[in-house]
């Protein structure tokens, strides 16, 4: 299945246009509702995360958009998707999020499913009949309540740590990156990111000049704050790149308890010269 420019479910929540996966469209049914593994509509979705992760994320979308080679570095699997889609921008429109919660109609995830004007691209699922129309009816009305997640108490046994991240460790992309994204497990205690706890080092280059510390914006998403967006100063030139969070000692990254992740990460990208 491959991202905007393919036929699949998946495409249209990755939004960006650089890279993708193959599909058939064999997702849906004839109305546009997705299909179980048994090739008959898994049912009515209903407005909360849970049941269109159960229903279109994993069965559909995760077939291709899972692990390292996830197109983008957008992972739709349960353990990933919410955070890499809630308050993440889009890479097509950077100004508008992927899901702003409380927001459908500023929300490109469903612009770009209900084919709205100023969408780059068609309508998804390009070039197959369009979802119907009360699977979009519960996808808005799950971003008009605040786009929750349903797993949340889940979530919250788990350890404070890294999630995922965008471009994922190792790596390689064509284009320099107009922001890193960092996910984690629990939400951030804003007060603690700055530049001493997110930094970007351009570690090789062309003229393998040795490391180079780089100026960079990091912030959380404002509508997810276990969503850490890392936007650097200025682009990005072909190179090795390492972004690193200050995991332990005072002042640490922390979650809203004060939990710490214990040590440094660190992960490293690669950007290609310019063909």
């Amino acid at each position: 299945m491959q991202i905007e420019r393919h036929r699949t479910w998946a495409a249209l929540l990755l939004l960006s246009g650089a890279a993708g996966c193959a599909g058939n469209g064999k997702g849906l049914d004839q109305n546009g509702q997705p299909i179980s593994a048994g090739g008959t509509s898994s049912g009515p979705i209903t407005a909360d995360f849970q049941s269109i992760q159960d229903n279109v994320f994993t069965p559909i979308c995760s077939k291709c958009h899972i692990g390292a080679s996830a197109p983008e570095g957008l992972q739709l699997d349960a353990a990933h998707s919410y955070n890499l889609l809630v308050g993440a921008p889009s890479n097509e429109q950077p100004n508008l999020l992927r899901v702003k919660p409380g927001d459908p109609d500023s929300s490109y995830m469903a612009r770009k499913i209900e084919g709205a004007s100023g969408i780059d691209g068609g309508q998804m699922p390009l070039g197959e009949a369009p979802l119907a129309q009360t699977t979009i009816d519960a996808i808005r009305q799950w971003i008009t309540n605040g786009a929750p997640n349903a797993p949340a108490a889940a979530a919250a046994a788990q350890a404070f740590a890294v999630q995922t991240m965008a471009p994922l460790d190792k790596a390689t992309v064509r284009a320099a990156p107009a922001r890193i994204l960092v996910t984690f497990t629990h939400a951030v205690d804003a007060s603690l990111v700055n530049d001493t706890t997110v930094t970007l080092e351009r570690v090789a280059g062309e003229a393998d000049a040795g490391t180079q510390a780089m100026l960079i914006t990091a912030a959380l998403a404002p509508a997810n704050s276990a969503v850490l967006l890392i936007t650097p100063n200025s682009a990005l030139d072909p190179g090795v790149y390492r972004v690193t969070l200050r995991g332990g000692g005072g002042g640490a990254l922390a979650d809203m308890n004060a939990a710490t992740l214990g040590a440094n990460t660190s992960f490293e990208f690669t950007v290609e010269p310019a063909r």
